[in-house]
Parts: C-alpha cells; sequence; structure tokens
C-alpha cells in the first residue's frame, strides 16, 4: 500500500488520548471529551454528543440534572449512525441545538429547556462527513472530511473552506474575530487566513499522541496553545515569547476568561489551571489526582458567564465538572451510558490508498476502532468484501472496484463491525 495514501478520515467516535496511554478503555462508560455549554434565561445548560446521543443538562438546585437525551434519527432507522458534536447558538433569542450525525446537520428549537423539537435538518449531498462543530462569526460551521462549511439560519451553505483535519476534526477552531481558522493537525499547527483563503502559516508542535484534542486560542495578538510538553505564547508567525512546561504528557484546550482577558485557562488531563497570560503566573489550580471521582481526566473547557460568576465547565472523561473561577468544584454528572467496545478509544477511521479508478482496480483499504477480532463487512459500491479485525480492532485489505460502479461518478465504500455495528463510509471517483 502506498505510504502516500489518500487519508478518508472522518471521527465518528470518541477521540480520547488518555484512553489509550492511561487504559481508562477499562472503564464500563463512555468517555466525556467535548461538548458545549451556555447560559440561557438564567439558567446554566450544558451539552454534549460523546456518547452518541444528544445529551443537555441543567444546573438545577445545586446539581446538574438531564432534560433532555436524543438519539440519532438516522440511528433510529438503520441502527448504523450516532451524534458527533453538539453546538448551542442563540438566535432572535431563542436557544436552538445544532447537532451532527454523519453528513447531516439538525437543527432543534430548546428555548423551553424541556424537549428539543427539530426545527430543520440538511444532509450533504457531497459526502462531507461532520466531525465538529463551531462558530464563525455568529454562524454554524462544520468541520467534515472534504471542507469546512458555514451555515445560515436557515442550513444553507454560504462559504466554505479547503481545510480539514485527517487526524481529529475538533481541533479546528475560528478565532473570535473569524479572521483565522486554527487547525492542530498531530505535530502541526496551520494557521488559514480567511481573507487570502490559504494557509499561511504551519507551526511546530509537540505531539506524543497524533489523534489527541486539542484547541488553540487567539487574542486578536497573541497565539496560545498547550501542546504535549508545554503551554505556549507565541506571535501568530510561530515566534515563542513564552513557554511552560506542564506535568502531563498531554495537552488539550485553552480557553480565555470571560471575566477578565488577562486571564486564560488549560487542561492537561490531571489539571486545569488559571493563569494570566502575560506572564503564566498561576492563579488558581484544579488537580483530578485529588478529585474522588475516578478515571477523571480534563480534557474539553467552555467557559460560561452566568448568574452565579463565570463558570469553568470541563469535559472530564468519566464526567462533566462544573469549577468557579477559583477553579473549586460544585457540580458534576457522571457518564452512564455503557461503553461495550473495549477499543472506545480508538478512533474509528478508514483509509483508502486512492480516490480514483476505474472498474477492477485494486483499491488498498484498512480501517481502525472496529471491535476485536471482529468480521468486516465491506459494501463497494453494492458489492460485498470481507474483511476481519485483529486484536486492537484494525484492519487492512485490498478490493476490486466492482463492475456495478457506475463510471463517471462517486461510488461509496462502506466499512461495518459485523458485532460492534460501528460503521464509516467513504467515497471513490469511478473513472471512465
Amino acid at each position: 500500500m502506498n505510504k502516500k495514501s489518500l487519508m478518508a478520515v472522518i471521527l465518528l467516535t470518541v477521540v480520547v488520548s488518555s484512553v489509550i496511554f492511561l487504559n481508562f478503555a477499562k472503564t464500563k462508560t463512555k468517555s466525556y471529551y467535548a461538548g458545549d455549554a451556555i447560559q440561557y434565561h438564567g439558567e446554566l445548560v450544558i451539552a454534549s454528543a460523546n456518547t452518541g446521543y444528544l445529551e443537555i443538562y441543567k444546573f438545577k438546585d445545586g446539581k446538574l440534572a438531564n432534560v433532555a437525551k436524543l438519539a440519532s434519527p438516522i440511528d433510529a432507522q438503520v441502527k448504523s449512525y450516532t451524534f458527533n458534536d453538539v453546538l448551542f447558538n442563540i438566535e432572535n433569542d431563542r436557544l436552538y441545538v445544532y447537532a451532527t450525525s454523519g453528513s447531516t446537520l439538525y437543527k432543534y428549537d430548546f428555548s423551553d429547556l424541556t424537549e428539543l423539537v427539530l426545527a430543520g435538518s440538511n444532509r450533504d449531498t457531497t459526502w462531507d462527513w461532520f466531525g465538529h462543530l463551531g462558530l464563525a462569526n455568529g454562524h454554524v460551521a462544520t468541520s467534515g472530511n472534504k471542507a469546512i462549511k458555514i451555515w445560515n439560519d436557515n442550513l444553507q451553505v454560504i462559504d466554505s473552506y479547503k481545510i480539514k483535519n485527517d487526524t481529529n476534526p475538533y481541533n479546528i477552531r475560528f478565532d473570535d474575530q473569524a479572521r483565522f481558522i486554527f487547525n492542530i493537525n498531530g505535530a502541526k499547527l496551520e494557521v488559514f487566513d480567511r481573507g487570502f483563503r490559504q494557509v499561511n502559516r504551519t507551526i511546530s508542535l509537540v505531539s506524543n499522541l497524533a489523534t489527541g484534542n486539542k484547541q488553540a486560542y487567539f487574542d486578536g495578538n497573541m497565539l496560545y496553545v498547550a501542546d504535549d510538553e508545554s503551554l505556549k505564547k507565541m506571535s501568530i508567525d510561530g515566534d515563542i515569547y513564552k513557554s511552560m512546561a506542564h506535568n502531563s504528557k498531554f495537552g488539550y484546550d485553552v480557553v480565555a476568561s470571560v471575566d477578565d482577558p488577562e486571564f486564560i485557562y488549560f487542561s492537561n488531563g490531571s489539571e486545569v489551571t488559571k493563569l494570566n497570560k502575560n506572564d503564566f503566573s498561576q492563579v488558581a489550580k484544579f488537580s483530578n489526582s485529588k478529585f474522588a471521582i475516578a478515571n477523571s481526566w480534563a480534557m474539553g473547557l467552555k467557559l460560561v458567564d452566568t448568574v452565579r460568576g463565570e463558570v469553568v465547565v470541563v469535559f472530564n472523561n468519566s464526567n462533566i465538572l462544573v469549577l468557579d473561577k477559583n477553579l473549586k468544584p460544585f457540580a458534576t454528572v457522571l457518564s452512564t451510558e455503557e461503553d461495550l467496545n473495549p477499543l472506545s478509544g480508538e478512533t474509528l477511521s478508514l483509509t483508502i490508498d486512492r480516490n480514483s479508478g476505474v472498474v477492477w482496480t485494486e483499491v488498498g483499504v484498512s480501517g481502525q476502532g472496529f471491535g476485536p477480532n471482529e468480521d468486516i463487512s465491506l459494501i463497494f459500491a453494492g458489492t460485498e468484501y470481507s474483511a476481519k479485525a485483529d486484536d486492537n480492532g484494525r484492519f487492512e485489505t485490498a478490493v476490486l472496484v466492482p463492475q456495478s460502479a457506475k463510471a463517471g461518478g462517486n461510488v461509496e465504500l462502506r466499512a461495518t463491525g459485523k458485532t460492534s455495528k460501528r460503521t464509516y463510509s467513504t467515497t471513490f471517483w469511478v473513472i471512465k
């Protein structure tokens, strides 16, 4: 197989580097590593899709209460797809919840904070599988295996950029002014200038695991990123102004205080730290080693300005945790969704060594994130091939472009684990 193979990868399940290295894969519940949080009409509301369900929690009576849990509409029909990501957005004083499942973007009205009412949906016709949601100047943005797409309130694409992240689409973030798009892809950070519509800088980072969840923060002047060695403050050109080693092999999110722009927070699994962004002096610290909940590992962070002041929502592997601005815990909720796949920390992905060819062309196919030693069904333009996963849930095989494939167009190649039911789809162009 050509080592310069085309990576046709989209993240469909949990990508948690701590799971692989800290043996969290033995836990019996799925992991929380990212999501969203917002204050709406005085209420703190938190959402995540990491379990495959769209789950929404509300802070009530001193604790986080589950107020909504929804399976993907596609999952309900074919028992295959799950929700991948979730995002809140307030439009005309109404609270909407956006969620992705496969190549479909859903929009729900959640203004009454009790019921998710479908307001619309749009299925992408280019087989762009959406792995992450973000905001760009108030517009919803999807990061897929083909491009970043910007949507209006009516679920119409109004702009797109040829940017993707083959290892973890979560690692793409817009700056607050939406001039730049920051894409952390393994050991490099790409700075994409929306004005020139191109990557104008590539900055080297320290990476112990390419699929780790990381997001950079740009304050309009300086760039802050926690790689797998240190927290770094650098110019947009990559010149490092300050660096501070942290006590973990992994770095995750960096976010800005909503109370005071002089402060930032960052997570490295074992800790969440609040710092002065100018000199990196420590203001407060939360340590998971002193936390009573097993398998806690701080990854995604969301800052919310609430009626009780600034709070930090931590997607903490086995739980979702809420800290005050001094990083003191005051609410948490445990993951309860059973994890039936012992390799849930492995990225579900599919790789093909070419993206086009004529009928009877041999195509190398490899995948990961499936169940150990399970049988894999490969459906290529309606023709079924088979493969076998190894002890680690990975497989490698070769298939032929079948005669049934219609020349001059895209056909689907889908891999499905017969036991785990995990599935992934990509496309192949059949040349006339």
